[in-house]
């Protein structure tokens, strides 16, 4: 059964609104470098570097004052041209975007190669179950349990 004093302490605490505010917003500048994403149609990919200058704390109301217009996706897309002169404006060489291209062409070579045996993968992976199990049935131990036992 239920306590009438649990029920009636609970009725007589008034509920409390609950709300949600934010204190502060950090803004961050990072440097744009010579990426290496192979999903880049066209040109040199570029990426974020891990660096960055931070700003000091802005209250949300400061920064919703003085924060640039909202871009579309549309505005966000950088074609070739765009990419090559802000990287060579960073300082990256004719040398090093052909360098990136290649390293790039190799990545996705790499990608449609994994894309193109995905059918085949459950039937690796059922494969490399069964020659477990066939070890452990035989008697040899897995190479997991063997590095275990050194450390142990």
């Amino acid at each position: 059964p239920f306590s009438t004093k649990k029920s009636a302490r609970a009725n007589d605490q008034t509920p409390k609104k609950k709300s949600v505010h934010f204190g502060t917003v950090l803004v961050r500048d990072y440097d744009l470098i010579l990426g290496d994403h192979p999903c880049c149609s066209y040109g040199p990919p570029i990426t974020l570097d891990w660096d960055y200058l931070e700003y000091k704390p802005l209250s949300v109301n400061e920064y919703e004052l003085h924060h640039a217009p909202r871009r579309s996706l549309r505005e966000m897309l950088l074609n070739y041209y765009q990419r090559k002169h802000m990287l060579t404006e960073a300082g990256y060489t004719e040398a090093d975007l052909k360098a990136n291209k290649k390293d790039v062409n190799k990545s996705k070579f790499n990608r449609s190669i994994t894309r193109s045996c995905a059918p085949y993968h459950p039937l690796e992976w059922a494969v490399e179950s069964a020659v477990r199990k066939m070890k452990r049935i035989v008697g040899k131990t897995d190479h997991w349990k063997r590095e275990a036992s050194l450390y142990a």
